[in-house]
């Protein structure tokens, strides 16, 4: 019933997707699909693999503090996007997450754009998003390499010019298996694991209307 429940909402909330501007920009470990008109990156793609993260006290870490959030350098034009967020009630969520840059300094910093950040719920970015960011580094830990493509859709409020999107999802290949998972961005996400959220790679594409080539 649950997740019936959720893919009736999914569909419902597809139909008032705003009509997509898309340019794919490319940077050192990840590429964007970044929405002009919704302001939000509507699909992030990157690979990770063990010399991509550095833990606590390794002398190569490079410290999320050594970064700021600030616009694309190739989009600047749409991506001053800071006033927007001061006070919305939104937190500035990683696409492309921080730790997974933990060993370069020039990635870190890319990893701070805004053609990479999407408006979500503290408890959204925090806990359930952020629970599972730190999992999949447990996998790259076991598996030697973790693909991912992430993105959000559908029309929750807006945030001044920002599109505050209703759901983010994220894809997470690991050896021969794939997992799939679509989080409502409201406030009362993290009432369940982020387990409870798992989907299917076709229910993505069909709610998010993006094709998604690489992924059976």
């Amino acid at each position: 019933m649950r997740k019936l429940i959720l893919a009736v909402t999914c569909m419902l909330y597809s139909l008032c997707i705003l009509a997509q501007d898309t340019v794919t920009v490319h940077h050192i470990r990840y590429s964007t699909t970044f929405d002009k008109t919704l302001r939000y990156p509507v699909l992030v793609h990157w690979i990770v693999t063990p010399s991509d993260i550095c833990s606590p006290g390794e002398p190569r870490r490079i410290e999320r503090k050594s970064a700021s959030f600030r616009s694309d350098p190739q989009l600047r034009q749409y991506t001053l996007l800071q006033r927007y967020y001061d006070k919305s009630g939104y937190q500035r969520g990683h696409n492309m997450n921080a730790a997974d840059n933990s060993c370069d300094l020039q990635q870190m910093k890319e990893s701070f754009y805004f053609s990479n950040m999407t408006p979500q719920t503290k408890e959204l970015n925090e806990n359930t998003w952020g629970d599972l960011e730190d999992d999949t580094r447990k996998l790259v830990e076991e598996y030697g390499k973790v693909e991912i493509w992430c993105g959000s859709y559908a029309f929750k409020e807006k945030m001044g010019i920002v599109t505050v999107p209703m759901f983010c999802w994220k894809i997470i290949k690991y050896g021969d298996i794939t997992d799939a998972y679509i989080f409502p961005n409201h406030h009362f996400v993290n009432q369940h694991p982020y387990k409870f959220y798992k989907t299917t790679v076709n229910s993505i594409r069909e709610a998010s209307k993006l094709i998604l080539t690489k992924l059976k």
